[in-house]
Order: structure tokens, then C-alpha cells, then sequence
């Protein structure tokens, strides 16, 4: 079987490579998928971060000044981020995707920047995982905690709410009790996520 040479984060063409063997060769499964465990497999907190209200922003203010404030909100963000041992893997649109080593790291950088984005008036929802993935290249990861971060940092966060997954929480080795959970079934799944308080101010 053709061989890569290992790199520190190996590339979406380095993954689609093996998965082409994977499929024209049935037999050498095991060994491909042990390879792309090898070479791609981390564990990391991931964190989805989603500027609110852009839709109403993009209605009521228009699209030039809705940009302004996503640039406003970038320019704010990523030096914090990076100062606290996160790593911004992508922006799209009003999203940012980062990773952290630790979940505390995430949570507690994510307490900090939701503080200091409200002094600019911008707000955030944001959504915690915490586990293994598929680290492809420098700025994607895949697997279970990244879909669950994406759903609760876009779809089910609130204004300035930050929700972990069960897997992030348990994590955590602090700040448990500043956490209720919700139990609820989205598209026949049901799962339990963590609430932070509002009122909790960064540790």
C-alpha cells in the first residue's frame, strides 16, 4: 500500500487518498483505517462561536455596515483567542471555529471574550465539544463533538449563551455547578447539553 509521509497535521488530499483504497480494496480496511487513526485522530475541545442577530442586522442595517461589525467582531476576537492558547482554524461568514487543548481553556477563554465583545455591543452564542476528531489539514475537524458543537453554538445557543457538550463538561475539573442541563430531542436524536449562567463572570 502507497505510503504518505507523515506531517504534522496531514491534508484533505492525504485523507481522500486513503479513502480511495479504502473503497477499490475491501481487504486492506483495517489496515487503512488504522493508518487514518494514526495520522489524523486528536482529542481537543472544539468551540463554534456565531455573532447573533445577523439576519436582523442584515435587514435592518444592510449588508455593508452587517460586515463592518462581523470584521469588528473578528478583529476583537482572534488576538484574545490566540492569547489564551486557542487556535482559529477557520471563519466563515459571522462563525469562527478554534480549538483548544483543554476544555477549561475553551470555556474559560469563551467567558472572557463574551465579556469583551459586550463592551462593543456585539454578542455571541457559542457552542463547546469536547473529544475526538479527524484533524485534516489546519483548519477542519470531524466527528461527533464537532457536529454537536456546530448545533449548539448556530442553531440552539442563545444571545451571549455558552453550551457544552456532555462530553465537555465532563471534562471540566472545575465550574461544574455553574452549569444546568437540558435533555431535549432534535430530528429524533435526544441528547443532554450544559447551560452556563448567565451571570457567571470569567475564573
Amino acid at each position: 500500500m502507497e505510503q504518505f509521509v507523515a506531517t504534522a497535521h496531514p491534508d484533505a488530499e492525504h485523507l481522500a487518498h486513503l479513502l480511495r483504497q479504502r473503497r477499490s480494496q475491501p481487504a486492506w480496511q483495517t489496515i487503512v483505517d488504522a493508518e487514518i487513526r494514526d495520522r489524523f485522530l486528536t482529542t481537543c475541545a472544539i468551540v463554534v462561536v456565531d455573532m447573533a442577530d445577523f439576519s436582523r442586522l442584515t435587514q435592518t442595517e444592510g449588508i455593508i455596515a452587517t460586515l463592518q461589525q462581523i470584521q469588528t467582531m473578528r478583529d476583537l476576537s482572534v488576538p484574545l483567542i490566540q492569547n489564551r492558547g486557542g487556535q482559529l482554524l477557520k471563519v466563515e461568514a459571522d462563525n469562527l471555529y478554534l480549538s483548544f487543548d483543554r476544555a477549561e481553556a475553551a470555556l474559560w477563554t469563551m467567558q472572557e471574550l463574551r465579556a469583551h465583545l459586550k463592551v462593543a455591543d456585539i454578542h455571541i452564542s457559542v457552542g463547546i465539544g469536547y473529544g475526538e476528531v479527524l484533524r485534516v489539514g489546519d483548519r477542519d475537524l470531524y466527528g461527533h463533538e464537532m457536529n454537536l458543537a456546530s448545533k449548539l453554538g448556530e442553531d440552539l445557543a442563545a444571545d451571549d449563551e455558552i453550551l457544552l457538550t456532555e462530553s465537555a463538561y465532563q471534562a471540566l475539573s472545575t465550574q461544574r455547578s455553574q452549569f444546568s442541563s437540558v435533555t431535549r430531542a432534535i430530528s429524533d436524536v435526544t441528547f443532554t447539553y450544559y447551560q452556563l449562567r448567565s451571570d457567571t463572570a470569567p475564573s
